[in-house]
């Protein structure tokens, strides 16, 4: 017993300090992990057809989470997916999905700078993506409560008559 427990000791010693186990449990096999509480450096984003050009990417990413959270989708409802690589391609533009977002960038963007700049009396917070979508990917048909009818009749209008019976 106790020597299968020793062997079992030595294994996992080796294993522990073996180069190739060392290298397998790093991400991606090849570079060391980031120290923690640190992350990995945003690239500049490319392609951006209608979010001003000047952004950084951390300013990008910032407002694409708002988008996320607005619409209540993953980065893959509007960004491709990379066929070599299997992860998300956010300069490509073969989904559909992403010309649709753009459009609906430039009429948020419109209803804020060309509509509510109009009203007398100017909105506390400006119109998001989440302000029709609430969290869904597509956003609801809003159908009115049914109002509640009275039997009395509104000012000004004579009383409905009750036909009566013919005897």
């Amino acid at each position: 017993m106790v020597s299968r427990y020793l062997s079992l000791l030595a294994i996992g010693s080796l294993l522990s300090v073996s180069p190739a186990f060392a290298q397998a449990s790093q991400p991606n096999g090849n570079a060391p992990a980031a120290p923690q509480g640190q992350r990995r450096e945003i690239p500049p984003p490319t392609n951006l057809k209608v979010l001003p050009k000047d952004l950084t990417g951390q300013q990008v990413v910032a407002i694409m989470h708002g988008f996320t959270g607005d619409l209540g989708v993953e980065c893959s409802y509007c960004h491709a997916k990379d066929p070599a690589t299997g992860r998300n391609n956010f300069a490509l533009d073969t989904n559909p999905m992403k010309d649709r977002a753009r459009v609906m960038i430039k009429m948020r963007n419109a209803i804020n700078t060309e509509y509510l700049t109009q009203l007398d009396t100017k909105p506390d917070n400006p119109v998001t993506c989440g302000t029709c979508h609430r969290g869904m990917g597509q956003p609801s048909v809003f159908v009115p409560p049914p109002r509640e009818r009275r039997n009395t009749p509104a000012p000004g209008t004579p009383a409905p008559t009750t036909p009566q019976p013919a005897n």
